[in-house]
């Protein structure tokens, strides 16, 4: 064969072969320990051998080991909707339960390892560690990410505990809601099909590397198709208060540069149509206001700002009317969210502790 037609042929052959190859997906594992272990025993996963397409995917933030649990990330074919007698080696771990993205599934225990069959379903992006609850209402997501000390990762690993940030973020996110509702932001995303609000609060435990660092809070239009959404970023202090600089990315773009919005600027959610639906601004005070453009607006406040800030509730002032006073709390022990208005418990939301799926 000539040398000039040898790259041709390479080509020709490193395109069929990825042609014939079957499309993979990314699935995750957790092992929940029957009881909490600060020690780090050596884990090792076996792939089964009549799955040579099975591969354990190295990046560090998709596997590892804390007090609660082992995981671990497989890239695997879909051609096969189960990929049978998967091994771990746990080190001695006495397991509980497997978990597979949400679902606990079968599995067995011998000479120390632990023997399951893995379903396969294709997914975009694996959600097995992360550990959030989506609450929904017509025109509003409301995530709730549970900060477990146990499970601590990333930048979040050493170093103090953002229970005062995490606190805050659940009052601010459901004080919120209460400001979406008066204004009727709510029935406008759902009259005009403009997407969903989500409100969402930051993670502490790395899931697939994603830092999620410094402590924040979103409030997000989500547009209908995702991707050209603005993400805001409103940072909040260790006194629990927001942060006057707010950094904007752009949901499903993320070579767009963070743009920095400055103290004192009113920032627009603009609609995929090119309105603006409402805008928010970060008080001198370290509060927050929400307006329709040119209309009526609420503005959240500290229910005691010396103490703890937002951590101590939300109190929200919309026009004229009354305050309404917002306190809500996560149990990770038990984990029940529990929400206060003006003092009277109005919602309890149960969750599973390994999935942080709603019972």
């Amino acid at each position: 064969m000539p040398l000039w037609l040898a790259p041709v042929v390479c080509l020709f052959v490193l395109a069929v072969k990825s042609q014939c190859e079957p499309p993979t997906t990314v699935v995750g594992i957790k092992l929940i320990k029957a009881a909490a272990q600060n020690s780090r025993p050596a884990f090792q996963v076996r792939l089964p051998a009549d799955c040579p397409a099975c591969s354990l995917v190295l990046d560090p933030a998709f596997s590892g080991e804390n007090p609660r649990e082992i995981y671990f990330h497989l890239r695997v074919p879909t051609d096969h909707p189960v990929i049978r007698g998967l091994r771990v080696q746990a080190g001695g771990v006495i397991v509980s339960s497997v978990i597979v993205e949400k679902n606990r599934i079968p599995f067995t225990v011998s000479d120390g390892e632990v023997l399951f069959d893995l379903p396969v379903v294709p997914r975009p992006r694996s959600s097995t560690v992360e550990v959030q609850t989506s609450l929904e209402w017509p025109g509003i997501v409301l995530r709730v990410e549970h900060a477990f000390p146990d499970r601590r990762a990333g930048k979040y690993a050493t170093g103090d505990f953002p229970v005062v940030q995490r606190a805050a973020a659940l009052n601010l996110e459901f004080g919120l809601r209460e400001a979406i509702r008066y204004l009727k932001l709510d029935r406008d995303v759902v009259d005009r099909g403009l997407g969903k609000i989500h409100l969402m609060g930051f993670d502490t435990n790395n899931p697939l590397g994603h830092e999620d660092y410094p402590p924040h809070i979103h409030m997000i239009l989500r547009w209908p198709h995702f991707a050209g959404s603005q993400a805001p970023h409103y940072y909040i202090n260790a006194e629990g208060l927001l942060q006057p600089n707010v950094g904007v990315t752009i949901d499903g773009l993320p070579y767009i540069q963070t743009t920095q919005i400055g103290k004192g600027v009113w920032l627009p959610a603009v609609d995929y149509l090119g309105a603006t639906l409402y805008e928010t601004l970060v008080t001198v005070d370290g509060g927050i206001s929400l307006r329709r453009p040119g209309g009526a607006s609420c503005t959240l406040e500290p229910l005691k700002k010396e103490a703890r800030g937002f951590a101590s509730g939300a109190a929200v002032h919309c026009a004229s009317d009354p305050e309404v006073q917002v306190r809500a709390s996560d149990d990770v022990e038990q984990g029940e969210v529990r929400v206060m208005i003006d003092a009277r418990p109005v919602e309890t939301y149960r969750y599973d502790l390994d999935t942080a799926v709603l019972r």
